[in-house]
């Protein structure tokens, strides 16, 4: 398969808006520069994105039947090809009214100076510009193999017996454009910092100093067992179970964002050292040139000073166990009845978005430092860097970080998170007779995670609560109605022509859901000093859920006083999310009523009128869960939902 989405640049020229011509050469793609001028909209900008992805298969399946075995055995094959090429802005150039305020130009002023002023002076306040903004050729191979016995033991008894084998190769590079973190990997830092002679941590690229050409070990043990069973108790009543693990998919196959370290540019806009005085203007921004790509050539040295999002080598495919133990019953009238207890647990999930989980957090153990952390002390590493390594003093908690020649280290494509989920789903439905059809299910159920975020990167247990998609009731019925009124039916089976076409032939549809709010968690200001990327607020043990209708609690949907702002330099005792501290329930009801007029033998005109929440139930929006908000903690101000919709309409059926 080929999928080719296509997103030409502008092929406008920058130096035809008096920009200096270099500019034309350096850029990825021809295209408009972007102006960011204060109090205006902002004039450019966007990224011109070309991308390519094959997916090419190769898959053969055998089967065999031996007596009471029914064996199957195959091979599915995968290689995936993806192809980015993106660009930015040719340049983005800011603009406010710090170069045109006076009389005095350090004296900050509602009144005086003027962004689009000092945008028409070209005297600008900062900007950058970007080269080899995203460009990826990345390739990778999926095997599987599997082997399947369905064996019927006895007429009633049939078990399923599988095993599956997955391995996704690690991506590579087509130009080797790729690098992850190493944490043990000594810095060459370490000869010339006095004091630090043990110092690790840094970046590795791929193809280079011995290295293979991909960022990742690979993960040889994704071998899943496949378990089933199915039981007929009676003619009646079923018995089903099921076990499996599952992996993937990987984050180590191919995708369009591996790393832009080392292969990206940025050449930053110096257009003042002070904020008043212009230094460099529009008509000629970079007169130093472009920074040249340095590759792997700086190694360990890559981004020093910097905050990195960088894979580690060590990653594992993601894998869930899911289990299930049905019974299914036939109950008189045709209706089908099944209870099941279904579950899953995930393991070495991925981190989505790392949810805040850092390797560079200074270890809560120096928080009895207090004040200390924040002390600028002098900077060993100053003149070896840019960033926060530029700087002649630094804070005490940046020499504390496990690698304290980066700022936050982000491991992406990182897998650790955990689920778990446990379920008793019911269910009923009868097939439609005597003008009746309906479905109905409900489910209670329970779903943890640690993978919400993280308020300490050294207590990844820690961060252990419901998930956000735990609904813990969920209640859903469907039904179909043919009201028996009408010529031909069983009341008013004689009714004349006019009145069955006022009152005969109308069916009623209905679709109710009743379910569980999802819960929510309570964030604070982040006091800690360990560079941590957000902390939660403290409880005093109390419940916060209020036992009152939604409609009296609008300005205060918890108990607000049983939350606090930790203190400096400590951290929240509150999990990611609260199991009584939900969101609003959800309580709707559609409905729609439908008949059809009988024109011809061939011709028929239906109408149908639908209400989409027929009772004009609301559910709320979201609380304020900020426990720094002031009067708006716990406040609800909006709705959620829709309002009652009504919608009319004839259909011509022929």
């Amino acid at each position: 398969n080929r999928f080719l989405f296509d997103n030409q640049g502008l092929d406008f020229v920058p130096s035809s808006l008096g920009l200096p011509r270099d500019l034309d050469f350096a850029v990825d793609r021809l295209m408009f520069p972007r102006f960011d001028v204060s109090g205006q909209t902002s004039l450019g900008g966007g990224d011109q994105r070309q991308s390519g992805f094959n997916n090419y298969g190769l898959s053969g399946n055998l089967s065999k039947i031996l007596n009471k075995h029914s064996v199957k055995a195959g091979y599915e094959g995968r290689m995936l090809r993806i192809n980015v090429w993106e660009a930015r802005a040719a340049g983005t150039f800011g603009f406010n009214a710090g170069m045109t305020q006076g009389p005095n130009p350090t004296a900050a002023s509602s009144a005086a100076g003027y962004g689009f002023a000092s945008f028409l002076l070209g005297t600008g306040a900062s900007g950058n510009f970007y080269q080899n903004w995203k460009n990826v050729a990345a390739q990778s191979f999926y095997h599987a193999f599997y082997l399947q016995d369905d064996w019927r033991v006895t007429r009633k008894l049939t078990l399923n017996l599988g095993v599956r084998y997955d391995y996704d190769f690690p991506r590579t590079e087509r130009y080797n454009r790729l690098s992850w973190f190493d944490p043990s990997l000594r810095s060459p830092l370490a000869d010339k910092v006095p004091g630090y002679g043990n110092l690790t941590g840094g970046l590795r690229f791929v193809g280079v100093d011995g290295n293979d050409r991909t960022q990742f070990n690979g993960d040889f043990n994704n071998i899943a067992p496949r378990l089933g069973l199915a039981y007929q108790l009676n003619n009646k009543t079923a018995i089903r179970a099921g076990f499996g693990q599952l992996y993937g998919p990987s984050t180590m196959a191919a995708q369009g964002t591996v790393g832009p370290y080392g292969f990206r540019v940025e050449t930053p806009w110096v257009a003042t050292l002070d904020g008043v005085t212009p230094l460099n203007r529009l008509s000629n921004p970079f007169p130093g040139g472009f920074a040249p790509v340095p590759g792997s050539s700086q190694g360990a040295l890559t981004a020093i000073g910097s905050n990195l999002d960088a894979p580690l080598s060590n990653t594992n495919t993601p894998y869930t166990l899911q289990y299930n133990v049905t019974v299914q019953r036939e109950l008189p009238g045709a209706i089908l009845f099944e209870a099941a207890y279904v579950g899953n647990r995930g393991r070495q999930l991925s981190r989505g978005g790392e949810g805040g989980f850092t390797l560079n957090q200074v270890d809560p153990a120096y928080l009895s430092l207090g004040n200390a952390l924040n002390q600028l002390v002098d900077n060993p590493f100053f003149g070896n860097g840019s960033g926060i390594l530029a700087n002649r003093q630094v804070s005490r908690a940046q020499l504390l970080r496990p690698y304290p020649q980066f700022g936050a280290i982000y491991p992406v494509f990182s897998q650790g998170a955990t689920s778990d989920y446990n379920s008793l789903q019911v269910s009923f439905s009868k097939r439609y007779s005597k003008g009746i059809q309906f479905d109905g299910s409900y489910v209670w159920a329970k779903a943890m995670d640690t993978g919400t975020s993280y308020q300490n990167s050294y207590d990844v247990l820690g961060s252990r609560s419901v998930s956000g998609v735990d609904i813990p009731h969920r209640l859903v019925f469907s039904g179909l109605f043919d009201i028996p009124v009408g010529r031909g039916r069983r009341i008013g089976g004689d009714m004349s022509r006019l009145l069955d076409i006022a009152v005969g032939g109308w069916q009623v549809n209905t679709y109710w859901t009743l379910q569980s709010g999802s819960p929510l968690g309570i964030g604070a200001n982040n006091t800690a000093g360990l560079f941590t990327e957000a902390i939660r607020a403290n409880n005093n043990g109390q419940r916060a859920s209020l036992n009152v209708d939604a409609h009296q609690r609008l300005d205060r949907w918890f108990d607000t006083s049983v939350f606090s702002q930790p203190a400096p330099f400590t951290l929240g005792n509150l999990s990611p999310l609260i199991n009584d501290l939900r969101n609003h329930h959800t309580n709707n009801l559609d409905l729609s009523v439908f008949k059809q007029f009988v024109l011809t033998e061939r011709l028929r005109l239906q109408f149908r009128a639908e209400a989409f929440n027929a009772f004009n139930r609301v559910r709320f929006s979201s609380p304020n869960t900020s426990v720094t908000a002031g009067a708006n903690f716990g406040r609800v101000t909006q709705q959620a939902n829709d309002p009652r919709q009504l919608q009319f309409g004839l259909k011509l059926l022929f």
